[in-house]
């Protein structure tokens, strides 16, 4: 895989990851490829068979998609959803597999293992991103991988460019020196174009200040059209909509 389509696929993930994260939830993963090859469907025996998963993580696995809506059940088979159809084809494109290319169970781990390796490389630039310095045995823990295996990913993704994406810095303390991990201005770059595919989707907490201002704001103007009618009850109105208003924002922001 090139150099630039590497990149690439860093900065296309989001969308993908944003559904099922790659770089935590590998078994969900795992199931909308095994489904993949069987249309028709399969028991929740089968995918247990298949992916090596006891049946109670399996299916505690396929109740998530369900509400995802990447995975319908009908009887007792489980198979994709025409969203799930959709999610699937939109991995392959990202990754440039053909269905032929994930054919035996080989190969749909192989698939698996680079999405979840890729989702990984995401969470790094993230994260360094997010931070002004970080050491490896720091970086580990919230990755929830080996300070080793954090060194290999810094090494893979300073090799996907001409341009390093990230740095080592050394920085006294009291302690004496530490070694920390920096990105670099081009590593930074792809950090905000990352971000930036973020917040392209409102948050929850937008969608829901637009949830509750609505109706405020239309109880504000209700409000006011009373005022010819009678004072008092405009008024009465005016303080219950503040009031709620209030008891809105502290949920909200507490």
């Amino acid at each position: 895989m090139s150099m630039e389509i590497s990149l690439k696929m860093l900065k296309n993930i989001r969308e993908l990851d944003s559904i099922i994260d790659f770089s935590r939830a590998t078994l969900q993963l795992h199931i909308v490829l095994v489904l993949s090859r069987y249309r028709h469907g399969l028991t929740a025996d089968d995918i247990a068979f298949k992916t090596g998963f006891r049946r109670k993580t399996v299916l505690d696995t396929l109740r998530k998609l369900e509400i995802k809506g990447l995975v319908v059940r009908r009887n007792d088979l489980y198979l994709l959803s025409d969203i799930g159809v959709k999610y699937l084809e939109q991995l392959e494109k990202l990754l440039k597999v053909k269905g032929a290319e994930r054919s035996s169970e080989k190969d749909l781990r192989e698939v698996a293992c680079k999405l979840v390796f890729y989702g990984t490389l995401r969470d790094l630039i993230v994260l360094l991103g997010k931070n002004k310095g970080l050491t490896l045995e720091k970086m580990s823990r919230i990755l929830g991988v080996s300070p080793k295996k954090v060194r290999n990913y810094i090494t893979y993704l300073n090799n996907m460019s001409k341009t390093k994406l990230v740095k080592t810095v050394r920085r006294r303390s009291i302690l004496g020196v530490k070694r920390t991990y920096v990105l670099t201005a081009y590593g930074r770059k792809l950090y905000n174009n990352i971000a930036s595919m973020n917040n392209k989707n409102p948050g929850k907490r937008q969608r829901i200040n637009k949830l509750i201002l609505c109706p405020s704001i239309l109880g504000v103007i209700f409000a006011v059209s009373l005022l010819p009618m009678s004072l008092m009850a405009s008024i009465g109105v005016l303080l219950a909509v503040i009031i709620f208003m209030m008891v809105d924002m502290y949920f909200i922001y507490k």
